[in-house]
């Protein structure tokens, strides 16, 4: 933002910093997340001005549709960034033999990129998700609009099948929020699941002298079925 805003930036065309660089930063409601974004913001300063929305009358989907560029941590919102046609990049804390298992059975780890089979989320894993990577990215960005038109190149034909395709009973689905009415998403692996199960595999594999555990209760893990 100092780089790109007027009295700080080297451009004389530069927009000043207050009211031209907006954060909009979502939170989980009532969240040990959203206790701990508060908490920080009380004792940091923040360039220009911040907007904290939560998933309170879905603010935040408002949020992501008046947005530019958006990170999103984990990829649990980004396939509706991406109906939203919002660019966004993606940030995991992932070890190296982690990533090794993802990329080896998925290619990916975001949804988006599983169905597209395509980096139409850029996937920032491990030490790339800091805060030097992450400027950048947004610079880039902000100098180039046609970033957005790029992603949604992309995801041409791909954002229907990244919905739920199981078929809906309208004599019981009432609302937009389908879980309400307690019906299910019919949704593609989950990459961290289907890892986790690869991973297992071999190990049993080694399991020759019966050193290792049998089963996964052995180990404490729950996976859940899907």
């Amino acid at each position: 933002m100092l780089k790109y805003s007027n009295p700080t930036s080297l451009s004389h065309k530069a927009l000043p910093l207050e009211g031209n660089f907006v954060t909009v930063l979502s939170v989980h409601e009532g969240s040990e997340g959203e206790a701990h974004v508060k908490e920080f913001l009380s004792n940091n300063e923040w360039y220009g001005r911040l907007i904290t929305v939560s998933n309170n009358n879905n603010q935040h989907y408002d949020a992501m549709a008046a947005s530019d560029f958006g990170f999103v941590y984990d990829g649990q919102m980004v396939s509706a960034a991406n109906a939203l046609h919002l660019p966004v990049n993606c940030m995991i804390n992932m070890r190296m033999n982690q990533q090794f298992y993802n990329d080896y059975f998925n290619r990916w780890w975001n949804d988006m990129n599983i169905v597209c089979d395509n980096s139409v989320n850029k996937e920032l894993i491990g030490g790339e998700a800091w805060w030097g990577k992450i400027c950048d990215t947004l610079a880039e960005n902000y100098v180039n609009p046609s970033a957005r038109i790029q992603m949604l190149r992309k995801l041409n034909g791909f954002v229907q099948d990244g919905m739920s395709f199981k078929p809906l009973d309208r004599s019981e689905v009432r609302t937009r929020d389908l879980m309400v009415d307690g019906q299910e998403f019919t949704q593609y692996h989950d990459p961290m699941v289907l890892a986790a199960r690869n991973m297992w595999k071999d190990v049993e594999a080694y399991n020759s002298l019966g050193e290792v555990p049998s089963t996964l209760d052995g180990l404490k893990i729950q996976i859940p079925r899907l």
